[in-house]
């Protein structure tokens, strides 16, 4: 019979890669659309007016449904300095602290973004620019960005407590080039 934390883990992990994958087409689109607006206005003297707006919503997007397989492949940025000079046992417990707290952040980061989608849909606000889009619009994929972020905590701290590694360096780009 398989594991069913194991089940619970590789369930985490695979909404993470799916995330990351958000999180790249984002970042596709942002490139689309300024490339876009620097030949419409080159070209034809021309500005998609919606072009920096959405780069920014996008870029939002990108970040935090990026955030859970960074956290997941160890490519987030640590400050190793205190971890590196304390014996293995203080380090675990120190590294199992740092993600549980990073776990009530986390949640108060998911919980805020989803109060303000679930009022931005309710109130029907719309960006103040010349589009005009609906707010929970762009804040939906931010809100599930956090949540994946958290529950990639979560599944790092279940790890941490069963022995396992917290990171997968293997999930590095470029890994095999050090």
């Amino acid at each position: 019979m398989r594991d069913p934390v194991r089940s619970i883990l590789d369930a985490v992990d695979e909404l993470s890669v799916w995330g990351a994958w958000l999180s790249a087409f984002c970042i596709v689109s942002i490139l689309a659309l300024i490339v876009g607006e620097v030949l419409a206005r080159n070209l034809f003297n021309y500005s998609i007016y919606f072009a920096w707006e959405f780069s920014a919503y996008l870029m939002g997007a990108a970040f935090l449904l990026g955030a859970g397989y960074a956290l997941r492949a160890g490519a987030q940025i640590r400050v190793n300095v205190l971890l590196e000079n304390v014996p293995p046992a203080a380090m675990r417990l120190l590294d199992m602290l740092a993600t549980a707290l990073t776990i009530v952040i986390g949640a108060y980061l998911t919980f805020a973004l989803g109060e303000l989608t679930w009022l931005s849909y309710v109130r029907e606000s719309r960006s103040p620019e010349k589009s005009e889009l609906l707010r929970w619009i762009v804040q939906l994929p931010m809100t599930v960005g956090a949540l994946l972020f958290t529950l990639q905590t979560a599944a790092r701290l279940a790890r941490l407590l069963r022995g396992e590694p917290g990171d997968d360096v293997r999930l590095r780009i470029g890994q095999d080039l050090e």
